[in-house]
């Protein structure tokens, strides 16, 4: 009987590779990124044509988080929506109970007798800090 023999080739171990910081930093940005999408969509929205108005000086902050918005128009606006009379009225009533301060973005086309009239009625529901939000413009 006669036997065949054939070689048989043993492939070469290759050496684990060490792991790949890269990938770790990738995943990391792409967390970073999906995060930043996700809380811009978030915000609601603001009138289309809302101008921010401007001040010269920055001596106060404030968080625009759950705050209205007095549009050009006179108009006040609540997470992304406009609020009629009856609308406005429950937000005072539930603002009364929780809170004594509230903000205010203001357009900076909107008339004065508009934010006048507004901060009435907030101080006549017991708000007793209004803080209206602008941007500050560069001064020459």
């Amino acid at each position: 009987m006669k036997r065949y023999t054939k070689p048989i080739h043993v492939p070469e171990v290759i050496s684990h590779r060490a792991a790949d910081s890269s990938l770790a930093l990738i995943n990391v940005v792409f967390l970073l990124l999906l995060f930043l999408l996700v809380s811009g969509t978030l915000r609601p929205s603001l009138p289309e044509d809302f101008d921010w108005a401007e001040t010269t000086a920055e001596t106060g902050s404030s968080n625009i988080q759950g705050s209205l918005a007095l549009a050009q128009n006179g108009e006040i606006w609540f997470q992304g929506a406009p609020l009629d009379d009856v609308k406005f009225q429950e937000f005072l009533g539930e603002a009364e109970g929780t809170t004594d301060r509230l903000t205010i973005q203001v357009d900076k086309r909107a008339k004065m007798e508009a934010v006048a009239s507004f901060a009435a009625k907030f101080k006549s529901s017991g708000i007793k800090h209004l803080t209206l939000v602008t941007i500050e413009v560069n001064q020459p």
